[in-house]
């Protein structure tokens, strides 16, 4: 069983968030995705919306691969995305990042390698990892607009809500959209 939450806000000043988020469950699969349509503004929320669809109607029951692929046909001819996606099974994680979403894992080492690119122009390899996920273990995912420095593992004490709330209050830059997903894998 997951408990998921994720905050996503525009860029000061903006409307439009080019930033989105998915988190699906469905029985014991789910599908936790943070996506970054590049820049901020109505064009990169346009490709955000794109990919949100397609990750939407996608099953959860199909290969990652595939589901990468797909989302970067579809973004063709926009202005693209940076993307993570974690597809969990039980405590089985398949992963894939494309750009500078972050994937974070907490409680388990989990190798994972983004793939250089951008989803809907040129990627020239997903790289998909996979890993077993210990009970109690947190998934953080977040875009750009979150600082990598933020202090993950000194928050891991506080609930997936909590972190969430802290790390766009304190830990997010104003100059761009910022998302961040918190998922836990009950112990």
């Amino acid at each position: 069983m997951l408990t998921i939450a994720h905050r996503t806000r525009p860029k000061d000043g903006e409307h439009a968030n080019g930033d989105a988020v998915v988190a699906r469950q469905e029985g014991e699969r789910a599908l936790v995705a943070v996506i970054d349509g590049l820049g901020h503004g109505e064009l990169a929320a346009l490709a955000a919306t794109r990919a949100v669809d397609f990750l939407s109607s996608w099953s959860l029951d199909g290969e990652l691969l595939a589901a990468m692929q797909g989302m970067h046909e579809v973004l063709r001819g926009t202005r693209g995305v940076a993307a993570s996606l974690c597809l969990l099974h039980g405590p089985s994680l398949i992963c894939c990042g494309v750009g500078n979403v972050e994937i974070r894992c907490l409680g388990t080492k989990v190798p994972i390698l983004p793939s250089p690119g951008v989803l809907g122009a040129r990627v020239l390899q997903f790289r998909i990892c996979r890993g077993e996920l210990a009970p109690g273990s947190r998934l953080v995912l977040f875009s750009d607009g979150i600082s990598q420095r933020s202090p993950l593992e000194a928050l891991r004490r506080l609930d997936p809500e909590a972190m969430c709330d802290e790390l766009m209050g304190n830990h997010r830059k104003p100059t761009d959209d910022a998302t961040v997903l918190v998922c836990d894998l009950k112990a």
